[in-house]
């Protein structure tokens, strides 16, 4: 148990995640950077569960090259609001167990119906959004599972709390596009670092697939979408993900972070390159600290 990457006592810490994305399909090209902050609160361990709060206090497009994602990143701000106060118990690997203040969830999400609908009216696109909404709020188990896939799961808990370093494991999850599963393997090592103080750790999480992706089949669920656009069958996807991970040792709490994810399938036309990097707050403080004293030099 003492080499495991754990959280083991309460603490509260506010974290930026910048995030960005370079992606291209094809003919659509997607270039962006935003920023969220948090407010993150362990308000008890146990053996068997960890009580959380988390509250989400800002989200940001700073940068685009393309209007849609500014219209995308409107609504989902909007959306935001129903998750931006959560009452959660997750286990040791960050996975959400009860979702504890559920009632005000659904509360909120009964007002943003209401203006949805006024909108709908001028707007019938937004009858499907409310309806996939509605689908989610009313089931508790996919309610779990869209906080579970948001950005500070994501990025706080990816495959890297509640396992032993080093380890190698292997997981099911999909490729970055998000259109088929991959069988991934795992490793997870400690990183030596002569500017770490000796209350602190850093791990390095790296991640490719585990076999070969599987010939036409994996290429048609993950790409079938660009089938009348680009020749399929002469992609050679090249998938992986990288992960650096700086923690305090007594509590578990993470300090800062950077996960790099690429899926290239072709690389003048088709892929999908994330970068994110997650710091807590005085961290951040001294970054911006740095980045103002290196510009007014």
């Amino acid at each position: 148990m003492e080499n495991k990457i754990a959280i083991k006592e309460p603490f509260s810490d506010q974290y930026t995640l910048m995030i960005d994305a370079d992606i291209k399909g094809v003919n659509a090209y997607m270039k962006s950077r935003s920023q969220i902050r948090w407010n993150f609160n362990v308000l008890e361990v146990r053996e068997d569960f960890i009580e959380v709060k988390l509250f989400q206090l800002d989200h940001v497009l700073l940068e685009t090259n393309n209007p849609l994602i500014k219209e995308i990143a409107q609504l989902t701000q909007a959306m935001s609001r129903m998750y931006n106060e959560l009452h959660l118990t997750i286990n040791a690997e960050g996975k959400i167990i009860d979702i504890l203040n559920r009632d005000i969830i659904l509360s909120k999400w009964k007002h943003t119906r209401a203006e949805m609908e006024r909108i709908a009216e001028a707007n019938p696109d937004l009858k499907n959004v409310i309806v996939l909404n509605d689908d989610i709020f009313n089931n508790k188990a996919k309610l779990i599972q869209v906080i579970q896939i948001s950005e500070f799961f994501l990025m706080y808990f990816n495959k890297v709390y509640g396992h032993k370093v080093p380890e190698l494991f292997k997981d099911t999850s999909p490729n970055f596009f998000n259109t088929a599963n991959v069988n991934w393997a795992y490793k997870i090592k400690n990183l030596d670092n002569p500017l770490l103080t000796s209350d602190e750790t850093v791990i390095e999480m790296t991640a490719e697939p585990a076999t070969a992706l599987g010939g036409i089949g994996f290429y048609n669920r993950a790409y079938g979408q660009f089938a009348n656009l680009i020749d399929i069958s002469k992609l050679d996807t090249s998938l992986q993900e990288k992960g650096i991970y700086r923690f305090h040792k007594e509590s578990g709490r993470l300090i800062e972070a950077s996960l790099t994810r690429e899926e290239i399938a072709d690389p003048e036309n088709l892929y999908n390159k994330m970068r994110y990097t997650l710091y807590n707050e005085e961290i951040f403080k001294y970054k911006m600290l740095s980045h103002e004293g290196s510009v007014s030099q």
